[in-house]
């Protein structure tokens, strides 16, 4: 490291320890080298957030007590908040290398003894409890409960609540996470952030930026509720609708996508089917070849099933446990007799799957600069975290953390979760961890460009 460069690190590591620090990067050391200009460009190039700072994660879990790095974190987290103001806070690093908590789910599936895990960056969002204490997400914690964070009843266990763990839900960080696994990918996501930013720097004051939305047919039928959503934005964005079985309305294929990426969009929302390769009918990683948009590149958020899977998804896949033992998962056979021990918070290797979502985010100057997007199987109630993002972008949200953050509290209101119990039907848990299977994989202090 270059005199220079050590000097500006402690400089940038020395002020996320001062108040009034609004958004934090948390980061590797040995990325925080590698982060340092991004850092400054935050810090310096931001002013709807009231100070940034980079900090490395050793030294964040050093600070901090609890029962594995995860937990350290969150504390961390918590503490910043309470003390400094934090809101907003991206976490360098993929699950090989930055801890990533799993919820807990009562599914009915006998060979996993009815239990099942899922990546959960909500979980250090939501750092307290609405009297302001800490939220460990863990307050049934007897026998193996200690070891499941954010657990969820009512698919398999009728009787109790279905937020067994009582957590608060709504976040008072808002996190986002880039997937990179080395300080080149880092490096990548860093500089089309930047570009990102710039493009807005210099957009012509008076050009509505563009965002479509592609209601894609064969899931529900969302389309009034997706025409609502354009609407509200129509005074501050070029909205463009692409509806399926509709009459008046383009239909939301891969040529309209084509032809929508290469305008530049600010967003493109979908409506849809979703697998790990992409956007049912409408968008794949070859979706994207030759389009070149500059530093213009948009920020995606779909609905779909599983089209942000960043780790997996215990007991099913291959995984680690917290002690350490790898597993094949139900999926290749095996069969738990007793709760599954829950999985690390480290996941390497074959353990670490990935998406469409991680491979447009680490492509370096094209792809996306932001996703958000659902790490397993989505249910039709993921189209509120939508209604709520989209209203929060028509109120002038300045940056994505802010419209997450919304969506996330609106989704509570909008379905109702503190009234949900259980029923005979698998559906009510569904629509309670709905927010909680959900990644936003981009900076939050990204800015939105749709503020007046």
């Amino acid at each position: 490291m270059s005199a220079l460069a050590i000097l500006l690190v402690s400089a940038l590591q020395a002020a996320a320890d001062t108040p009034n620090v609004e958004h934090l990067i948390v980061a590797p050391r040995a990325f925080v080298e590698t982060l340092a200009p991004f850092a400054e460009f935050r810090a310096s190039h931001s002013p709807h957030l009231k100070g940034s700072a980079i900090v490395a994660l050793e030294d964040a879990i050093a600070a901090e007590e609890g029962r594995d790095d995860a937990e350290r974190l969150k504390r961390y987290l918590y503490r910043r908040h309470r003390d400094d103001g934090v809101r907003s806070c991206l976490l360098v690093g993929d699950c090989d290398v930055m801890p990533m908590r799993s919820m807990t789910l009562d599914r009915a599936t006998a060979p996993a003894f009815h239990w099942a895990f899922y990546p959960c960056d909500l979980y250090y969002g939501d750092v307290a409890k609405a009297d302001g204490s800490f939220d460990d997400w863990n307050a049934g914690n007897a026998g193996f409960h200690a070891r499941y964070f954010g657990e969820v009843h009512g698919e398999t266990i009728k009787t109790g609540p279905i937020n067994f763990d009582q957590v608060d839900y709504r976040p008072e960080i808002a996190i986002g996470r880039w997937p990179a696994s080395n300080a080149d990918e880092a490096r990548a996501m860093a500089e089309k952030t930047m570009a990102y930013e710039r493009a807005l720097d210099v957009a012509a004051a008076d050009a509505k930026p563009v965002v479509a939305f592609f209601a894609v047919g064969g899931w529900v039928d969302v389309r009034d509720r997706v025409r609502g959503f354009g609407a509200r934005l129509k005074g501050r964005a070029d909205v463009r609708l692409f509806v399926h079985d509709s009459e008046g309305e383009p239909k939301p294929d891969e040529t309209a996508m084509r032809a929508t990426l290469a305008s530049a969009p600010r967003f493109v929302f979908h409506s849809g089917h979703g697998q790990p390769w992409g956007w049912e009918q409408c968008l794949r990683a070859e979706t994207f070849e030759g389009i070149d948009v500059g530093g213009a590149l948009p920020i995606l958020m779909s609905a779909g099933c599983s089209t942000s899977e960043v780790m997996t998804q215990a007991p099913y896949q291959p995984y680690d446990d917290v002690y350490g033992v790898p597993h094949a998962g139900t999926n290749a056979g095996e069969v738990f007799t007793s709760p599954p021990p829950a999985p690390n918070v480290y996941q390497r290797g074959a353990h670490n799957t990935t998406s469409l979502a991680e491979a447009l985010l680490r492509k370096p100057h094209a792809g996306a600069v932001a996703t958000i997007g659902c790490v397993t199987g989505s249910q039709p109630a993921a189209v509120s975290l939508m209604d709520g993002f989209t209203e929060a972008l028509a109120s002038g949200a300045p940056t994505l953390g802010d419209c997450w953050r919304h969506a996330i509290t609106r989704y509570c209101e909008i379905e109702r979760l503190d009234t949900l119990v259980p029923t005979p039907d698998w559906y009510p848990p569904s629509v309670y961890f709905q927010g909680m299977k959900f990644v936003v994989l981009g900076d939050p202090g990204l800015r939105t460009g749709l503020t007046n």
